[in-house]
């Protein structure tokens, strides 16, 4: 597993963790973090600008339908090209789009054991 590193004016190396996923619209897609659960990671997560992704960590998310309010703990809306968040091996992401999805991807580097 690539460790963190930044260096050289925030410049991070390739990971050997990576995922390329495609989304087909009003269907979960999955991803089980690799390692036990007390190794924690940096995931980036990558995507187009104009899609619409929900992410569940830990959770199975759903699209929200016209004049609801869906207040599901950990499921958030990945609304930026880049998108970071910290998850620990054998964490389960679960994503759902309302359209098709064709080039997101995500990146884990793995963070330092505290000491």
């Amino acid at each position: 597993m690539t460790k963190y590193n930044m260096n050289f004016d925030n410049c991070f190396p390739f990971s050997d963790e990576t995922a390329q996923i495609a989304l087909a619209a009003t269907t979960i897609s999955t991803f089980t973090v690799p390692g036990p659960e007390n190794n924690q990671y940096r995931c980036e997560f990558s995507i187009p600008q104009d899609a619409n992704i929900w992410v569940g960590y830990n959770i199975t998310p759903t699209v929200p339908s016209a004049h609801t309010v869906n207040s599901a703990n950990r499921v958030e809306r990945i609304n930026n090209y880049k998108y970071i968040r910290y998850v620990r091996g054998g964490d389960i992401l679960s994503f759902i789009s309302d359209s098709i999805v064709t080039n997101m991807g995500l990146s884990l580097l793995q963070l330092p054991s505290p000491k």
